[in-house]
């Protein structure tokens, strides 16, 4: 089917207490990964692309990889701009057609934050597209070891997370909770009682960054606290290489690009089935599109193509 925008999918979510996994593809055989495990489940996805692997391999590349596979898929799919650091990446994930974007000013002070993220809200809006932004910094473990202080200084209060989303209209907003980016063992658990503050302060639906670092049971209690969409990138990265690594040691010979990616495929595919039964997303696709079909949240698009950076 077509791709579609991420507010009613959200929404939706927010409104029946569960979450929508989004998923971080770096090429080709991630991308199938994600789509093919959210069809064996039946549930609605989001298909992310990183500013970083923008850089990579190009807006463009990437769109089309992921329109062409939504439009041969039997369930929902969002390609979504995730963590466009400046204005101009925004404006050409929208331009290429994404449906839905993310803009993390999180580096920002909070004034110039609030200034870039309505600018572009009402940029998008104006295109039939929702934005996500972020308030609190989600920190990056990647960076070297993170103590709880450090941690704890970058939390999002339930107060500015009201004031934001007053200020910018945003659609849904990734908050800093305790997870942080790139760690590659689950053990952190998240501040719940912080996040159901943040959701009875705030309308829209609320997003989990670096979820892959996170113990399942953590994420099971977020959601019931409130937390709407949540981000892997981390293990499907793990799964990908490991898997390769395993394939060439079994098989030092082969150089057939395509059989360790497929090798590799399987196994991105099987954690992303996992994060999708563990969010409670399963068997979702069909009342989500009946609830978006209900429930149109934009004017008819824009052409995206006249937007000038």
């Amino acid at each position: 089917m077509p791709l579609i925008d991420s507010k009613g999918m959200l929404i939706y979510a927010m409104e029946n207490k569960f979450a929508v996994g989004a998923f971080n593809a770096n090429n080709l055989e991630t991308a199938q990964a994600i789509i093919e495990a959210a069809e064996e489940e039946n549930a609605p996805v989001i298909v992310q692309i990183s500013q970083g692997a923008i850089d990579y391999a190009g807006e463009d590349c990437f769109f089309a990889i992921v329109k062409t596979l939504a439009q041969k898929a039997s369930v929902p799919v969002v390609c979504h701009l995730d963590h466009g650091v400046d204005f101009g990446t925004v404006i050409r994930a929208l331009r290429a057609g994404f449906t839905s974007l993310m803009f993390d000013g999180s580096s920002l002070p909070f004034e110039e934050n609030v200034k870039i993220t309505k600018m572009l809200v009402e940029i998008a809006h104006a295109s039939g597209v929702p934005l996500e932004a972020e308030i609190g910094k989600v920190p990056d473990a990647a960076k070297g070891p993170l103590s709880p202080e450090e941690v704890k200084k970058y939390l999002t209060t339930p107060e500015e997370a009201q004031e934001f989303c007053e200020k910018t209209g945003v659609d849904s907003l990734a908050v800093a909770v305790g997870s942080a980016h790139r760690m590659k063992v689950q053990s952190v658990r998240l501040d719940i009682e912080r996040i159901a503050n943040i959701r009875e302060r705030v309308g829209v639906p609320l997003v989990l960054h670096g979820a892959s670092g996170v113990m399942d049971e953590s994420v099971i209690e977020a959601i019931k606290a409130g937390i709407s969409k949540i981000n892997f990138a981390t293990e499907l990265n793990k799964a990908f290489t490991n898997a390769i690594k395993e394939k060439l040691q079994a098989e030092p010979e082969l150089v057939d690009v395509r059989k360790y990616g497929a090798y590799a495929r399987e196994r991105v595919k099987k954690v992303v089935k996992e994060k999708i039964k563990l969010l409670n997303s399963t068997g979702k696709a069909e009342e989500i599109m009946d609830f978006i079909n209900k429930n149109r949240y934009f004017e008819k698009k824009s052409d995206t193509s006249k937007i000038v950076e």
